[in-house]
């Protein structure tokens, strides 16, 4: 079917193209009944404006600021940051300004200042990883009221100055790791949750991933593997970090499953023993280095891959089409959660973890 013109409807229509064009672009100085006739045509013929040349023609300028952990302070960073990067190089055309507001991922207080930086830099929208669920929420508040939307990776959390949201959907992960510890669990086997980070009531998503783990169990009458969880945030001390271990080993004799709530699954796998292997089933998360070097060693049995390249990607994809292409956006769009083995991992390697999957 051919496709319909501007060209098309001035011929309809009995004017010129350039007062078509007016009239599609809104650029005015058009009487009110050509207008209308114009439109009418326009409908009737089933005409698409070309939303790309329309933002090519623009000379506005977009404002984005990206307020996220520093890539130096936590290593999983590192992706969605590759994935933004991505995005950014191939909608450079579209007159976009970026400013990067990082913090270090420990420090509420950095995410406190940075995202104050941002709110006054007055951008079109946020895009952020509201790290600490509290602070976010107040941010959001103070945002919405300058008429500025946030776009959120990585940690879901509910607010309607939200634009959208783009990642897993946590709850559903743990559920999924639920279902992989089925696969090896016998009755009385212990499953122990670590979350090697922020305090568990303040990051919305790692919560969130324990309770679809203590879900999955109660919906399969698991009720004889009991879920443990513990916190510890003094993870970057590596001998603090091994005592930690060491004591929840000697509590615990019946613990089987090791669930991480977050990627630092490393952390503890480096202490594992060649009896460590054998004796526990691992599930952690992302497909960082350090965790695909355990996976290969067997000290981690399954990864499961949030696409954090494709987070990011999609993120600045959000806006360009909300704000550049007019475009309306899903507001909760969940990544698929990939099961990554020491059989498949090259395969994601390969596909994903190098960001060639988001960009064709």
């Amino acid at each position: 079917m051919k496709k319909v013109t501007i060209k098309d409807i001035a011929r309809i229509a009995g004017v010129s193209r350039g007062t078509v064009d007016r009239v599609i672009n809104e650029r005015g100085n058009v009487a009110e009944d050509v207008e209308k006739k114009i439109i009418k045509i326009a409908n009737e013929l089933g005409y698409e404006k070309n939303l790309m040349a329309s933002a090519l023609a623009s000379s506005k300028v977009y404002k984005i600021a990206i307020v996220s952990p520093d890539p130096y302070s936590d290593i999983f960073w590192e992706q969605p940051r590759e994935g933004m990067i991505n995005a950014l190089e191939l909608v450079r055309h579209y007159g976009i300004q970026v400013e990067y507001y990082d913090f270090d991922l420990f420090r509420k207080d950095e995410f406190n200042m940075q995202m104050e930086n941002a709110i006054k830099s007055r951008p079109d929208a946020i895009l952020t990883a509201p790290a600490f669920t509290a602070e976010s929420l107040e941010h959001l508040e103070a945002a919405e009221k300058l008429g500025i939307p946030f776009i959120t990776i990585n940690t879901e959390i509910e607010h309607p100055g939200i634009l959208c949201y783009v990642g897993q959907n946590s709850y559903n992960s743990g559920y999924l790791a639920g279902r992989l510890f089925h696969l090896r669990l016998k009755k009385g086997d212990e499953i122990i949750a670590f979350n090697l980070g922020h305090t568990i009531t303040n990051a919305q998503h790692y919560s969130d991933k324990v309770d679809g783990l203590k879900a999955y169990f109660a919906a399969h009458n698991m009720f004889e593997n009991p879920v443990i969880w513990y916190e510890f945030d003094q993870f970057l001390d590596e001998e603090k970090l091994r005592d930690f271990w060491e004591e929840v080993k000697s509590q615990h004799p019946k613990m089987k499953g090791i669930f991480f709530t977050n990627s630092r699954a490393y952390r503890i796998a480096q202490f594992f023993t060649t009896d460590d292997v054998k004796k526990y089933d691992v599930v952690g998360f992302d497909m960082i280095e350090p965790n695909i070097h355990y996976l290969k060693e067997d000290k981690i049995d399954f990864i499961i891959n949030q696409n954090p390249i494709l987070q990011g990607y999609t993120g600045i994809m959000n806006f360009v089409n909300h704000f550049v292409l007019k475009k309306e956006v899903k507001k909760t769009q969940y990544l698929p959660l990939d099961i990554v083995l020491k059989e498949n991992v090259d395969f994601y390697i390969e596909n994903f973890h190098n960001g060639s999957m988001v960009k064709g």
